[in-house]
């Protein structure tokens, strides 16, 4: 539903910077993007939406999804499946990632780099998700961790040349794996994969252009082999120690934990046909996995918010429910929040887009019933989501019929 300017009345707007609500503000939403924040903002010409006893933040992000991935409990990847079913279905996640409230994800690994075309698709405006920042296939050893959906590289030589292919096709970000994981059979967790020489010369290549990296990066010396090359976000990093992290605080690198993933895991469990690897693998590192997010939270470690999704049990357009564990794990709901906002559109190099309420940023915007710093969990409850807009334009929530025409 395009809707060329509005105001929303009297709501209060989540402020990153401040940690805080700023109750009985305005705003007003110009040909997509911010024009006016304030106690007095004018409302001529625009439609008016009352705002009263609710919450406005900005559109979460998602910096760690699988899209082509269906999130069911058997094998994630199908090797024969065709580059257009692996798009059909990652085009079909978006919409559900877009309808929860998400308006901007980070697609960290996918067969045939489709998110990459799927990320053209949606910035055209032919298909319907949120802006989608596409790092095609992650870069893996032979044999590594996510080979399936991965390229394979051996040496800097090569590593350089694999992240040049998937910069021509289009990606945004770069995804190398330094160490093993739960969900490729035969590999451990807690094992190096590409050394320090392959990371540091694909880091360099991507960084060269422009593009940010991320390392799956669960092992102890996996985990200090990318920051140590320079990595912008970890992921995962189940186990982290504590020399890694004052070095990623001295850094500024970013942690990416997706809380979720073995959780869905676990939660899922055999009885739902989960491969046993996985169940056990997850159950092997849960409880370093929250430890060490404790860790770096304490340590004052910069948190995005990452899910995952698509992995067995965890499902796109679930993603808020990252937000409540990491709540759950010591983190104040604010923290939360702003990892999913101002910190996630700061990693992706999205700061003059997204990820704050302030003039002249990109409309994208989530009206809330309630308060999420009283209560997280109301942003997993879709009755609660009154109105998802994204670059201006209201692309769901509960509640549409409130962007109809008010009387002043």
């Amino acid at each position: 539903m395009p809707v060329d300017a509005f105001v929303i009345r009297d709501v209060a707007i989540f402020d990153a910077e401040a940690a805080r609500l700023r109750p009985g503000l305005s705003i007003r939403v110009e040909q997509g993007r911010i024009a006016t924040v304030g106690q007095d903002v004018p409302t001529s010409g625009a439609r008016l939406i009352d705002g009263k006893g609710r919450t406005l933040l900005p559109g979460l992000i998602d910096c760690h999804v699988h899209l082509v991935l269906a999130a069911g409990p058997g094998e994630p990847v199908n090797p024969l499946e065709s580059p257009a079913s692996c798009a059909l279905r990652a085009a079909a996640n978006a919409r559900r990632t877009l309808a929860a409230g998400f308006t901007t994800v980070r697609d960290l690994g996918a067969p045939h780099a489709v998110t990459c075309d799927l990320a053209r698709s949606i910035a055209a405006g032919e298909s319907e998700g949120p802006r989608l920042i596409a790092a095609g296939r992650n870069i893996t050893m032979t044999g590594g961790h996510g080979w399936m959906i991965g390229r394979e590289a051996d040496g800097p030589d090569d590593v350089r040349k694999a992240v040049r292919e998937q910069l021509k096709a289009g990606a945004r970000a770069i995804k190398f794996m330094a160490s093993g994981g739960v969900m490729t059979p035969g590999v451990d967790p807690r094992s190096p994969q590409l050394g320090p020489d392959e990371l540091a010369a694909g880091i360099e290549e991507a960084h060269k252009a422009g593009v940010r990296t991320a390392a799956h990066a669960q092992s102890a010396q996996g985990i200090r082999n990318a920051v140590l090359a320079g990595i912008d976000s970890v992921e995962h990093g189940i186990y982290l120690e504590d020399d890694v992290i004052a070095e990623m605080v001295r850094r500024g690198t970013f942690l990416s934990a997706t809380l979720i993933a073995p959780e869905a895991i676990l939660k899922l469990g055999e009885a739902a046909s989960v491969p046993p690897y996985m169940v056990e693998k997850s159950r092997m590192v849960i409880e370093a996995h929250r430890e060490s997010f404790r860790r770096a939270l304490r340590a004052g470690v910069r948190l995005v918010m990452g899910t995952d999704a698509g992995t067995p049990g965890n499902r796109h357009g679930e993603n808020a429910q990252e937000l409540a564990l990491m709540v759950a794990q010591g983190a104040t709901p604010a923290q939360a929040l702003i990892a999913a906002t101002a910190n996630a559109a700061e990693l992706l190099g999205l700061v003059e887009e997204t990820g704050r309420i302030a003039p002249g940023l990109a409309a994208d915007l989530l009206l809330v019933d309630g308060d999420p710093l009283v209560d997280i969990g109301i942003l997993q409850q879709r009755e609660r989501l009154h109105a998802i807009v994204k670059e201006g334009r209201l692309v769901g929530g509960a509640r549409p019929e409130e962007f109809a025409p008010l009387s002043a």
